[in-house]
C-alpha cells in the first residue's frame, strides 16, 4: 500500500506544515548569523541550580516524581500558578488551571474542544504558526485581523465580526497574543484590550490569550500588560509558560479556564498523554518555590534589552528608506516590512549564503500576504552578531530593492 489517503480523516487529509520548521535544515550552519530562532538563549538558562534541584527531586522525591501523575498536573505546581495569576491581576483557582506540556499543548486542546468544522477563528494578521496551525487541524476557518502599532485594529475586527454574522457563520473564538507578539513585537494597546472583551461579550464569542511573554518587558508600564483575562475571566481562555522564563526544555506551561471548560480540558488531555511530565513539573515547582524564577527575571529582561537595542541601532544605521519596523518593549521579536517588491522566502537563501537568516513573514499570514516582511528575532546572538547580521541583511536589501 503506497497511498493512505483513503484511510486518514479529514484531518488527517489537510494537516498543515510548520513552514518555520521546514527552514530549520536551512538555518542550522553555524557560520551563519541567525536572526530566526524564536527561542530564549540557552545563556539565560540557570544550568547549575537546575542540576541541583533535578537532583533533589531524584533523591528526594523520586518515587512520585518519576511515576505517572494527575492528567491536571502537580497540586503543588497548580497552587504556584494561582499564585502568579493573581500578581498578574487575574483572578484564579486551582479548578481553573490545567498545566500543560509546553503551550502548544494547550493550544491544540483548546482548538480541538471548541471548534467544529468550519467554525470561524479571527486570528492577527500576522499571528504565531503554532497557534494558527492548531486551529486548522481542528478545522476553523481562518479569518484574520489587521494589526498597527497598537496591536488588533479595532475597526477591522469589527468589520470582520459584522460580516460574519452577516454571513451566518459562528465566530468561536478569537485567538491573540496581547504582549510582544510573536511575530510581530507589537502590544495590544490598554484600551484596545477593554473593548475586545465588550466585543466578545456584544458577538458571543471566547478569547484565546496567549500570553508567553508576560514577564519579558523591558519598562515598567504594568497596566499596559494587564491581561485580558484581568478583566474578563469567564470570556477568555489564558495560556503561558515557564519555557521563556525558565528553559523551554521542561515543557512546562498552563492554561486557565473557566471551571467548566477547565473539566473538558482535562477530559481532552487525559486522551492526549494522560499525564505531562511529573518530573519536569516538580524540577519547576521547586525552582518557583526557591525564587529560582522570580530572582532571575531582572537579569534575563535585560538580556533580552540589551539586544534589542543592538537591533534597533543598526537599523537605524543600515535599513534602506523604504523599510519599517517594530520597536518592541518586551520579548524576542522584531517585525519588517521592505519594498514591495521584495519577496522574503525567496531573498532568504541569498541571505543565508551572505551569511544571516530570518524568518519570512508570509507564513505568519492565513491570507497569504505579507511576502514583503521578516520576523527578525534578537534573542540569541549576542550584540555584535546582531550588528554584523543586520549590516549584512541590509546590504542585501539595498541591491533587491
Amino acid at each position: 500500500m503506497t497511498d493512505y489517503d483513503e484511510m486518514l480523516s479529514t484531518v488527517g487529509r489537510h494537516l498543515r506544515p510548520n513552514e518555520i520548521r521546514k527552514l530549520t535544515s536551512l538555518l542550522g550552519r553555524g557560520e551563519v548569523i541567525s536572526f530566526a530562532a524564536g527561542a530564549p538563549s540557552a545563556e539565560t538558562f540557570p544550568l547549575a541550580e537546575l542540576t541541583e534541584i533535578a537532583a533533589r527531586v531524584v533523591r528526594e522525591h523520586g518515587k512520585f516524581a518519576l511515576q505517572y501523575g494527575p492528567t491536571k498536573g502537580s497540586s503543588t505546581l497548580i497552587d504556584s500558578v494561582v499564585s502568579t495569576m493573581q500578581k498578574r491581576g487575574v483572578h484564579s483557582s486551582a479548578a481553573a488551571i490545567i498545566l500543560t506540556t509546553g503551550s502548544q499543548q494547550g493550544l491544540d486542546l483548546v482548538s480541538r474542544l471548541l471548534m467544529n468544522a468550519g467554525d470561524v477563528a479571527l486570528v492577527e494578521l500576522p499571528s504565531y504558526v503554532g497557534g494558527t496551525i492548531a486551529l486548522h487541524n481542528a478545522q476553523a476557518r481562518l479569518i484574520g485581523v489587521r494589526q498597527d502599532q497598537g496591536g488588533l485594529v479595532l475597526a477591522d475586527l469589527r468589520d470582520k465580526l459584522e460580516a460574519a454574522q452577516a454571513a451566518g457563520q459562528r465566530v468561536k473564538c478569537l485567538y491573540t497574543i496581547p504582549n510582544f507578539q510573536n511575530p510581530s513585537g507589537v502590544s495590544l494597546a490598554l484600551e484596545r484590550r477593554a473593548e475586545i472583551v465588550r466585543l466578545a461579550e456584544a458577538f458571543d464569542f471566547l478569547i484565546l490569550e496567549d500570553d508567553p511573554y508576560f514577564e519579558l518587558y523591558f519598562d515598567e508600564d504594568r497596566a499596559q500588560r494587564t491581561p485580558l483575562a484581568a478583566l474578563n475571566p469567564e470570556r477568555v481562555i489564558y495560556l503561558s509558560s515557564f519555557s521563556k522564563v525558565l528553559a523551554p526544555g521542561l515543557r512546562t506551561a498552563w492554561v486557565q479556564a473557566p471551571p467548566a471548560l477547565a473539566a473538558k480540558l482535562e477530559l481532552l488531555k487525559e486522551g492526549a498523554d494522560l499525564s505531562s511530565s511529573v518530573f519536569d513539573q516538580a524540577i519547576v515547582a521547586l525552582a518557583v518555590r526557591e525564587g529560582l524564577v522570580e530572582n532571575r527575571l531582572p537579569m534575563i529582561r535585560e538580556f533580552y534589552r540589551v539586544r534589542r537595542e543592538a537591533m534597533l541601532t543598526a537599523l537605524e544605521q543600515h535599513a534602506p528608506p523604504n523599510a519599517r519596523w517594530t520597536k518592541p518593549t518586551g520579548g524576542f521579536f522584531l517585525w519588517m516590512e521592505v519594498a514591495k517588491e521584495i519577496d522574503a522566502k525567496k531573498l532568504l537563501p541569498t541571505a543565508i549564503e551572505s551569511g544571516v537568516a530570518y524568518v519570512p513573514g508570509q507564513p505568519f499570514f492565513v491570507d497569504d500576504s505579507g511576502a514583503n516582511t521578516l520576523r527578525l528575532a534578537y534573542s540569541k546572538e549576542t550584540p555584535e552578531a546582531i550588528a554584523t547580521g543586520i549590516a549584512r541583511l541590509c546590504s542585501l536589501l539595498h541591491s533587491a530593492a
